[in-house]
């Protein structure tokens, strides 16, 4: 009885050594978001939420790219398999999504998330999980100090913040400016606001009021009505998306404001001008990209790609956001190319930050990542809405911006 129970016992714990070591061998040879035929990239963007009429056009702009590189190939004989999860422009819902897509999905890479405060709350994670990342809100904490996982296809809020109040100042159409702050009550808003009292500050120039006005509002009156009792004549929109963008816009109309309104990189969307229609007739943007509708060999590709897969949609015209989302996967894609077959997490960082002036063909400005900077762009375009055509006309060039 002895004998066969020793014997039980050692079969026992050969079979506990033989599946550790076969556990081990596997998860050794695994690489997280790559198989034979399929790397796998994480997207968590809002579908549902206030942000979605901007956001799921970007979500079709990424899908888009990859589906077209498939289409020609793959990223070295792999297709691209693109994951897409909704965080309703919450935080929590970001943190289960960034979860969801990283312990079960196993992503190599991920875009994403949508807002500002949930991006943040997630990038000790991203750094610690290793996880490549390219993050939608242009902060400056994503990119200064450098982080290694995590790469700013884009100019930060700040920089681009101070290039509008400057153009603002310098064109003034009143000799006694009286200005306007309005922001939402979050992250994104409380960023955006200091750089623009900053440079006001800078300017000598100091706000006459500061409003609040939050995504998904349905009325702006009481904002409305406290900048005419202050006679205001110039409104700077900080940290603001398309939404209440256009609502602002459209309640200013109606009750007589006719007054300058500029706008930092979020909210230069073709959704503000469709929302407000005569009522942005002033109203001045920022922008890290080019509109749909520009010159460009890399635009042409664009809508070209973009009208395959969705004939018959040329207008109304995709916003700006859209083009910012295209370059976004486009990047990605050309980081994954350069990697090489035998790719993984690392490999793909090394090989975006060998990206030095690579042209975007109209895109945008060049984008440029190293070892020590991984802030991608250093250049914006001024522009005034016209709401006849729908579209945004550029007023400046390709402005430096840092």
């Amino acid at each position: 009885m002895k004998v066969i129970f020793k014997l039980l016992s050692s079969i026992c714990v050969a079979i506990i050594c033989l599946l550790a070591l076969t556990r081990t061998e596997g998860y050794a040879g695994e690489t997280r978001g790559v198989t034979d035929d399929t790397l796998k990239i994480g997207v968590i963007l809002d579908q549902t939420g206030p942000a979605a009429n901007v956001t799921v056009p970007m979500t079709d702009a990424i899908k888009r790219v990859f589906r077209y590189a498939d289409e020609q190939g793959g990223i070295h004989g792999r297709k691209v398999k693109v994951i897409v999860e909704d965080d309703r422009y919450a935080v929590p819902m970001a943190i289960a999504a960034f979860k969801k897509l990283l312990y079960r999905d196993n992503i190599l890479a991920l875009i994403g998330p949508s807002s500002s405060t949930a991006t943040l709350s997630l990038l000790r994670h991203m750094e610690k999980e290793k996880l490549p990342t390219m993050p939608i809100p242009p902060q400056e904490r994503c990119v200064l100090p450098l982080k290694r996982y995590v790469f700013g296809v884009y100019e930060i809020y700040q920089n681009t913040m101070r290039t509008l109040v400057d153009y603002m100042v310098k064109n003034l159409d009143t000799t006694a400016p009286r200005i306007a702050l309005v922001y939402p009550d979050n992250e994104t808003g409380k960023l955006d606001l200091d750089p623009a009292i900053e440079r006001l500050k800078f300017h000598k120039l100091t706000p006459v009021t500061k409003e609040i006005l939050n995504p998904g509002s349905l009325d702006a009156t009481s904002q409305v009505m406290s900048i005419k009792r202050e006679k205001v004549n110039n409104i700077i929109l900080c940290g603001f998306i398309p939404q209440p963008a256009g609502l602002l816009l459209r309640e200013l109309k109606k009750f007589g404001m006719n007054v300058p309104v500029f706008a930092n990189v979020a909210a230069a969307s073709e959704e503000v001008i469709h929302m407000a229609a005569v009522g942005a007739e002033k109203y001045y943007v920022i922008s890290i990209w080019a509109s749909w509708y520009d010159e460009g060999e890399g635009i042409a590709l664009m809508r070209k790609v973009t009208l395959k897969y969705a004939p018959g949609t040329e207008k109304p015209y995709r916003g700006k956001i859209h083009t910012g989302a295209w370059i976004w996967a486009t990047v990605l894609k050309e980081g994954l190319l350069r990697a090489g077959r035998d790719i993984d997490g690392e490999r793909l960082v090394t090989a975006l930050e060998t990206l030095k002036d690579f042209d975007m063909k109209g895109l945008c400005g060049p984008i440029n990542f190293n070892s020590t900077n991984h802030k991608g762009m250093s250049s914006g375009q001024i522009s005034k809405a016209d709401p006849a055509s729908g579209k945004f006309i550029p007023v400046t060039g390709w402005i430096k911006t840092d």
